[in-house]
């Protein structure tokens, strides 16, 4: 979960500097959705359009993983393999038709174009399906804000625990840590020749690891009392 939030840092950092919303961080799509109705923010007076379908995407993606996970088994191997691999392959898919200028990466200051609302979605559908498997595992990390677990951190009685002391701590903290780490990186690969997509590609191998990982996961065993 904690390399989700790595991800979710790598996605969001790319997509808000290239579009001007969040494909992940549906709190700031509700602010720009706000903003929409005085015609704002200045210079992308339709980004109201893009934030309302990542928030779409992003409650059809959390509605579609539960049904289906939850039928499937939700803790399964093969279910969480299968989920993140479907999460990869919409990562993929997004990168690529940027990658092959489909779809335009950075938008110029003052000008609008709506074919990005193709690939949007799918990394707004694909963040859903990695936030309803942190609620399904029960793990204090949201993987796409940071606001309860910076709060819960500093809500902690037993924050000053030595190391090994509260491992619901460190959890959030290197949540904290790999979110601001993969929005950085995001950032720089941004900027590189090879830009938005670089971050979309090192996210979906993240999650290529990932899907590999749940395979080998070792299965919970019977406590005998």
């Amino acid at each position: 979960m904690i390399l989700c939030c790595f991800c979710s840092g790598l996605i969001d950092s790319t997509v808000f500097n290239a579009w001007g919303v969040f494909a992940t961080m549906q709190t700031g799509n509700t602010v720009i959705l706000a903003l929409g109705a005085s015609s704002q923010p200045s210079g992308h007076p339709h980004a109201w359009l893009q934030a309302l379908l990542a928030l779409s995407f992003f409650f059809i993606g959390a509605l579609f993983t539960s049904r289906v996970t939850t039928f499937l088994g939700p803790l399964r191997r093969t279910t969480l393999a299968l989920s993140f691999l479907l999460q990869t392959s919409l990562i993929v898919t997004a990168a690529a038709l940027i990658q092959s200028a489909v779809v335009p990466g950075i938008i110029p200051q003052g000008q609008e174009f709506f074919i990005q609302l193709v690939p949007l979605p799918m990394l707004s559908f694909q963040a859903a399906m990695q936030s309803v498997t942190s609620r399904q595992l029960k793990c204090e990390l949201p993987t796409t804000v940071l606001t309860s677990v910076i709060t819960d951190i500093g809500n902690d009685k037993d924050l000053f625990a030595g190391p090994t002391g509260n491992w619901a701590r460190n959890r959030r903290i290197g949540a904290v840590v790999f979110l601001l780490l993969g929005g950085i990186i995001g950032g720089w690969l941004s900027r590189t020749s090879e830009g938005m997509p670089a971050a979309l590609w090192f996210a979906a191998g993240v999650k290529a690891c990932l899907t590999v990982a749940w395979l080998f996961w070792r299965p919970e065993t019977a406590v005998v009392e």
